[in-house]
């Protein structure tokens, strides 16, 4: 099966930017929006359908989805993301990390599709893990927890953290430079990546 057929990306772009003072998403990455930086990934790693949530207006090249149930976190764009793919598997990526390298995330779909042979592991999130801290928010999940989550909000357990526990995972443990898996929050964190580039 191609990746395409595979896999499709989930990219949650639904904060508010409070912090920011600004929309993250049509912040500026080596002269493309953070978006545009996430669609050009994508096509260069084969995958096909993107899945934007929270995003303030409609794009072509892309399906933005509202949340379902809303004001949930990242659990509400999670699961009405889930419940439009027709793939088995999402990659799942914040709309603000938009300095992760492609080949990177090359590596992390060729360990998963080395997972998925494991029964029982493709059914389990593969998640990112750098030193000792996961990132519950950038891996592959199956779509086949949507339910799951649903159940979730349902009962106002909203935690993604405490979410996995309950499911399950498998980590991909890896070496990359903290500051390539970042969140940028603030105008200085901004700053300071553009500095680096």
């Amino acid at each position: 099966m191609s990746r395409a057929d595979n896999y499709s990306l989930l990219l949650l772009a639904g904060g508010k930017s409070s912090r920011m003072g600004s929309n993250k998403a049509e912040l500026l990455y080596k002269g493309r929006t953070f978006v545009e930086n996430s669609i050009d990934k994508m096509e260069r790693l084969g995958i096909k359908k993107i899945f934007l949530s929270g995003y303030e207006r409609e794009r072509s090249d892309l399906e933005v989805v509202w949340d379902t149930y809303r004001e949930m976190g990242p659990l509400g764009g999670l699961h009405a993301c889930m419940k439009r793919m027709k793939t088995p598997y999402c990659l799942v990526l914040p709309v603000d990390v938009p300095q992760i390298p492609v080949e990177f995330l090359d590596k992390l779909l060729a360990a998963h599709e080395l997972e998925c042979k494991d029964p029982e592991k493709k059914k389990l999130p593969f998640l990112l893990k750098h030193e000792a801290f996961m990132e519950p928010l950038i891996g592959i999940y199956p779509v086949t927890m949507v339910d799951f989550i649903e159940e979730r909000m349902k009962e106002n357990r909203l935690s993604v953290f405490r979410m996995i526990e309950a499911w399950g995972c498998v980590c991909f443990q890896t070496d990359i430079p903290a500051w390539q898996v970042a969140n940028l929050n603030t105008p200085e964190e901004y700053e300071k990546l553009l500095k680096r580039v």
